[in-house]
């Protein structure tokens, strides 16, 4: 016998959670699917093929203050909230695993990891949706669900994989006895050849495909700004006039916007479209390989959803696979 829940009681489930936990889950906007805060009159969207934003944004901020300073004391800003993340996909959660590898070497960054200390995350199975590719990663989701929630028809199978996920099972509404169940974390598929990605993006940014795809591209930085792993960011510091006090923020950014490798004196590490293009891709599918073993990216498919000029991040990979 598992450890079920019945789909009737997930409503009650979440309120009943609501008491100890900010809960966040896909939630249905129109014609849309979010993460954002439950409530007991949100429309819950557990059947979701992809959400238009990553639970990113709980944990890495879009904007935030660091750090309050006031006549030589400073006030290191922290939020006591407990997050629950429920109904968080494989892939995604895989996602997160990446983000906590970014922000804890070689520098703890310590709003992000304070944050993620706090939440809990429980995982569903993925949905394919028509962008995704994320079968044809490796992907990493160990040690990220606290939970594992399987959809067995009129109710959930359970799994809990952490002492918080054992904490959260302990509920009226979750009946059984845990044990394991069918919950896959491993993706099958034809996989990338990273090797002869990685050997066509070390060439550098001077090959025709960058050229050509600077000539599609518009450079706005959607992609990133919809990515669940993209993590780039300014910092911007704030004195009033007499330099008593003041605050230190910072806010997403994006290697693909053309001020965000410039210097002083007017200088530019990127100037050209077509070599940020190509330094976006080679982070994510060369640079973070040689950093942390894995891509900064998980076929999630919101790049390609989001791009107003249609480029499928997933073909050029396949053309940078073709030519290494």
């Amino acid at each position: 016998m598992a450890l079920v829940l019945e789909k009737k009681d997930i409503h009650k489930f979440l309120e009943h959670l609501c008491f100890k936990y900010t809960v966040v889950a896909p939630i249905k906007r129109e014609s849309d699917t979010t993460f954002d805060i439950y409530q007991k009159d949100s429309t819950l969207d557990l059947g979701y093929e992809t959400t238009n934003t990553s639970v990113k944004r709980y944990f890495f901020k879009p904007q935030e203050t660091l750090i309050k300073y006031k006549k030589g004391k400073a006030e290191v800003h922290a939020e006591d909230d407990k997050l629950l993340v429920f109904g968080l996909q494989m892939a995604d959660a895989a996602a997160l695993k990446i983000l906590d590898e970014a922000f804890e070497k070689p520098i703890p960054d310590t709003p992000y990891l304070e944050r993620r200390k706090k939440a809990t995350i429980v995982a569903f199975e993925n949905t394919p949706t028509p962008n995704s590719f994320y079968d044809e990663l490796e992907l990493d989701c160990e040690g990220v669900a606290d939970a594992v929630f399987t959809d067995a028809g009129d109710k959930y199978v359970v799994e809990a994989k952490t002492p918080k996920g054992e904490k959260l099972v302990k509920n009226r509404y979750i009946k059984g006895k845990d044990v394991k169940n069918a919950a896959s974390e491993k993706f099958k598929g034809k996989k990338i050849n990273l090797k002869k990605v990685m050997n066509f993006l070390d060439k550098g940014p001077n090959h025709s495909l960058w050229i050509e795809l600077a000539e599609e591209c518009f450079a706005c930085g959607a992609c990133a700004y919809a990515c669940p792993i993209c993590h780039c960011f300014d910092v911007t510091d704030r004195l009033n006039i007499t330099g008593t006090e003041g605050d230190r923020s910072r806010c997403w950014d994006s290697c693909m916007l053309a001020d965000f490798s410039a210097v002083a004196m007017g200088g530019n590490f990127r100037p050209e479209r077509h070599e940020r293009i190509h330094n976006w891709y080679h982070h994510k599918f060369s640079r973070a390989v040689k950093e942390r073993g894995k891509p900064d990216c998980v076929g999630c498919g919101r790049c390609i959803t989001v791009c107003p000029a249609k480029i499928k991040i997933h073909d050029i990979i396949k053309k940078c696979e073709e030519m290494g």
